[in-house]
């Protein structure tokens, strides 16, 4: 986020318009500084404001100023809109996988624009997942869990505590001995998540889980083939020789993607013949093989 207060007025007067940009800007200034309390911020065409930490503005401007998941300017796009159409007008209902959900900005940005989707935020950290609840109350699409996205199910913990909001790590651990305990996790798979209803269909996943992909991708990761978009950030910047990106890469390589750089993620779009709506005797066999 732009430290000069003038580059961020102008920013927003570009995204959000002259008027709505000059309030947003007197609100986070006003709101910016203070030593308690939420910022709460209200923005155009999102029908409740959102409320985050003054630590979170980076992603609130990385996801909701910069628009970084958005993929709209791109030739891809018409193909993502024809697809979430093909899904729902056969009777399913398209699923969004929000894998590190954080405090949920990237769940309201995309509740707002698929609101026929079903949308499940996955989110480890206790205090980002009250927010998280709290920004995507008004969105009845959306589904909150509290646990990590793993290849398999499995116990976890949050591996660096300490770190900032929006820094931590997982790894696996034991199961608790005490049913209580807040510090062990649960562990989703994507086609755990996709198969909570039956007539789900997966439409996109949005990964950002800190070095985590590596463990995602560990195996075949079938569900790559039933996604029309992968939105992800990579960390090999943040574990650098530890290959966190290698798996990732590996998968990539096995099924048909256009891939395109977006700020910090990597969008990825299934190529015609490999989309969504194309492979559902995939899914059907990938549901035998996992009961």
């Amino acid at each position: 986020m732009p430290e000069s207060r003038l580059r961020q007025l102008l920013k927003f007067i570009r995204v959000f318009g002259i008027a709505a940009g000059i309030r947003l800007w007197f609100s986070l200034l006003l709101q910016t500084n203070r030593k308690s309390g939420l910022i709460q911020l209200h923005l155009p065409n999102l029908p409740a404001p959102i409320h985050l930490r003054e630590q979170d503005l980076p992603i609130f401007w990385q996801i909701l100023v910069m628009k970084e998941n958005d993929f709209e300017s791109l030739p891809q796009a018409q193909r993502v809109r024809d697809t979430y159409k093909k899904i729902l007008s056969e009777g399913n209902q398209p699923v969004i996988v929000d894998c590190g959900g954080h405090i949920g900005l990237s769940s309201v940005w995309f509740a707002s624009r698929y609101p026929e989707a079903a949308l499940y935020c996955i989110e480890p950290d206790k205090n980002n997942f009250a927010l998280l609840q709290q920004n995507t109350a008004t969105y009845p699409n959306v589904t909150c869990l509290n646990g990590g996205v793993w290849n398999k199910s499995c116990h976890l913990e949050i591996q660096n505590p300490l770190s900032g909001s929006a820094s931590f790590r997982l790894q696996e651990t034991s199961a608790p001995s005490d049913s209580s305990s807040s510090s062990v996790l649960r562990a989703y798979t994507v086609l755990e998540v996709l198969q909570r209803a039956e007539k789900n269909r997966l439409f996109l996943v949005k990964m950002d889980i800190e070095g985590g992909e590596a463990q995602v991708f560990q195996d075949s990761a079938e569900w790559l083939k039933l996604t029309a978009v992968l939105i992800i950030e990579l960390h090999d910047w943040l574990m650098p020789a530890q290959g966190t990106s290698r798996n990732f890469f590996k998968r990539l390589g096995e099924n048909n993607f256009d891939v395109v750089l977006r700020g910090e993620n990597l969008l990825l779009f299934q190529v015609p013949g490999q989309d969504a709506t194309t492979v559902q005797p995939l899914r059907e066999e990938v549901l035998v093989s996992k009961s």
